[in-house]
């Protein structure tokens, strides 16, 4: 059940994530990376990011769902999420990490920790079933 929950709010996590993109590229960039969406090019990849990040959250939502068999859909749902934080780490073991204290808890809790939970929760429904 506690799996489930967990599953359950980083989906909604992420599918909200995923729709602000979507919605407000602009105030979504300024809030969350600092930066302004100058362009076309940067919209529309924030866009892009947006749709995987909104996907993820549906699948985490479907995999919270009771009945063993949905837990594949809680692994689906968590893929993208855990590639996003292995790209952070990787940013952070060669560039070291962000040296302002909210972009450390933002990517450290936000994207990398978020990432970990989530796969980490879908592989533990996966093998144990309906928990």
């Amino acid at each position: 059940m506690l799996v489930r929950l967990i599953l359950g709010v980083l989906g909604l996590f992420h599918l909200v994530n995923g729709l602000a993109m979507l919605v407000a590229p602009q105030a979504w960039a300024a809030a969350v990376v600092h930066l302004t969406t100058p362009g076309h090019l940067h919209a529309h990849f924030i866009a892009d990011i947006g749709m995987a990040f909104a996907a993820s959250g549906v699948g985490l939502l479907l995999g919270a769902r009771r009945g063993g068999a949905n837990a594949t859909w809680a692994m689906a749902g968590a893929t993208w999420p855990m590639l996003h934080a292995l790209l952070h780490v990787k940013e952070w073991v060669l560039a070291g990490p962000p040296n302002m204290i909210g972009d450390l808890v933002s990517e450290g809790v936000g994207v990398i920790l978020v990432g970990i939970v989530g796969v980490v929760a879908a592989w533990y429904r996966v093998r144990k079933g309906d928990v």
